[in-house]
């Protein structure tokens, strides 16, 4: 049986501002690309040498952190387990379009996945090629999984929509000359380097007791310099950071939300413009800009490759 085409897969400049040149800052609540931080990433991924066109056993046990250093159970959080075949790229062009955000459907030929639990009893770290399906579908490895067949992506999600909450990726190299057959996949820590500017990008300006009201219809660009479709973006974060800065959250990038001192996210549904009246946190509803610190604005994308967000800025309480 072939495998089945993947429908979807797999989180600068301006002019610095402060609360006395609110001159320079645009439109309350209006953002643009001038408000957007620079973002660079690059991915390093692993390859792992198997034999080719026959089975092969796969473990995740050793994986305690993922692709953001943040430390995890592979037991509990590895809840799906996908294979992607490249047939026209190779690793190094899937590890550039990975690290841009900018990998194509029409790059893939093939996807299958497993999920932990769905073949034997309870929770496990391991699976063979051949319990791989797309959708119930089984595979013919001896046919699929081969040395000419392209590059072999697999992706260690949390979560079971295909290519989403990637915790961990790997490549598997089937090589006709090998025997090997059983193969562990290492800890993801270390595996993506990021580098962010939030001081450059221009703050956006919010009145402090509202309206809070927030428009990116206008946004063209994300913090990588690609152009966005809007429709993509999915959620909204606003936090607060006390006695932090700009330059300080920038070596942060991947942990804001676990380092905020308050923290109110939203999902979006393909709205151009929030009230951000309508974020919610643990301490309840956002209800205005307080403290001594840094109030960082972002707007996701849940099933994009890059964690990192596409929208990302300091905003200026007026």
């Amino acid at each position: 049986m072939r495998l089945s085409t993947l429908a979807a897969l797999l989180v600068l400049s301006g002019c610095d501002a402060s609360k006395d040149d609110t001159a320079a800052l645009g439109e309350p609540g209006k953002l643009a690309d001038v408000n957007n931080y620079a973002f660079t990433g690059a991915l390093d991924v692993p390859s792992i040498v198997t034999a080719s066109a026959t089975n092969v056993s796969v473990c995740w046990d050793e994986v305690l952190h993922d692709l953001q250093c943040h430390a995890m159970d592979p037991t509990v959080d590895i809840e799906n387990v996908g294979l992607v075949r490249f047939p026209n790229y190779s690793q190094e062009e899937v590890e550039v379009a990975l690290s841009t955000n900018d990998l194509q459907q029409s790059a893939i030929s093939g996807y299958v996945e497993y999920q932990p639990g769905s073949v034997g009893d309870g929770p496990s770290t391991c699976a063979n090629l051949e319990d791989f399906s797309f959708f119930g579908t089984g595979i013919d490895v001896t046919e699929e999984y081969t040395e000419a067949g392209g590059t072999y992506m697999l992706l260690l999600t949390q979560g079971t929509t295909p290519g989403v909450g990637a915790r961990m990726i790997t490549f598997l190299e089937p090589r006709a000359a090998e025997t090997i057959t059983e193969v562990s996949i290492g800890d993801g820590c270390g595996l993506l380097a990021v580098d962010a500017d939030l001081e450059a990008a221009t703050r956006v300006p919010i009145p402090a007791a509202g309206p809070f009201t927030v428009d990116w219809s206008e946004l063209t660009i994300d913090g990588q310099g690609n152009p966005i479709a809007v429709e993509d973006i999915d959620g909204l974060m606003i936090a607060f950071y006390a006695g932090e800065t700009p330059a300080s959250l920038e070596t942060q990038l991947l942990d804001l939300e676990l380092v905020a001192t308050d923290l109110y996210t939203m999902p979006l549904t393909g709205a151009t413009t929030a009230d951000l009246a309508g974020a919610t946190g643990a301490s309840g509803a956002f209800t205005g800009f307080s403290g001594e610190g840094t109030w960082l604005l972002a707007l996701r994308c849940s099933t994009c490759y890059n964690p990192a967000p596409i929208f990302l800025t300091v905003v200026e309480p007026t």
